[in-house]
């Protein structure tokens, strides 16, 4: 199988999310996307974080708020022994966030995203932080969990009232099982067994891959140009 990212409607969703955060002026600029584990999430962050220039970092059981914002400032740049002021934290990271280094040029937001986002509910002074880096930059700040974040921000009226990007990922269709076998199978995958794999995965994308992949390998080791 060929490896690559295929822009299925749950990836076409999310980028069109993003760019809609970037380029508003009247509205809140911060996201959240959840869905259950195998519908692609982390796979689509890899491929929008090089598209859009994303700063991106990824929540920990053990995160605080001191561990959250060295680790904005360690992708954006920072080297040496951490920072141990938060407000000198924050301050470096909104700084790079919107100056040019060595320069007063200004730039143009670039995204935050914020992976296993849950993890960050088990201390609010995160949530608060992130807040105020969106707040001084206007950097967009997508969340990215599991079924429940939702629900676990739309109870934190402070919070949910900035978030103008609601953006489930569901896995894959029908259209997008076969998409995915025409994109990244170098055999024929026929419609009859699009249909199976795709019933029998119940369109985690993680499974179809798996399905396919053990397609293509039936096929290549009985020198077929296409499996039924």
């Amino acid at each position: 199988m060929k490896y690559g990212t295929v822009k299925t409607k749950d990836v076409r969703k999310f980028d069109q999310g993003i760019d809609d955060l970037l380029n508003t002026d009247e509205i809140e600029r911060m996201g959240v996307l959840w869905g259950p584990p195998g519908t692609g999430k982390t796979t689509t962050l890899t491929l929008l974080a090089n598209k859009y220039d994303a700063v991106f970092i990824r929540a920990l059981g053990c995160s605080t708020v001191t561990s959250i914002l060295g680790d904005l400032c360690q992708m954006l740049g920072h080297v040496g022994k951490r920072m141990q002021r938060r407000t000198d934290m924050i301050d470096f990271i909104c700084r790079r966030l919107t100056t040019e280094e060595g320069t007063n040029r200004v730039l143009p937001p670039r995204p935050i995203f914020v992976d296993e986002a849950d993890y960050c509910f088990q201390e609010p002074k995160i949530l608060d932080a992130l807040r105020d880096i969106y707040d001084i930059t206007k950097c967009p700040v997508i969340l990215i969990g599991m079924e429940d974040i939702a629900r676990t921000i739309r109870e934190s009226s402070k919070f949910a009232r900035r978030i103008t990007q609601w953006i489930e990922f569901k896995g894959l269709d029908l259209e997008d099982t076969g998409q995915v076998a025409t994109e990244l199978c170098e055999v024929h995958i026929p419609l009859d067994m699009v249909e199976y794999i795709h019933r029998e995965t119940a369109g985690n994308i993680g499974r179809v891959k798996i399905g396919l992949d053990k397609v293509e390998k039936y096929a290549r080791a009985n020198r077929l140009d296409s499996v039924s």
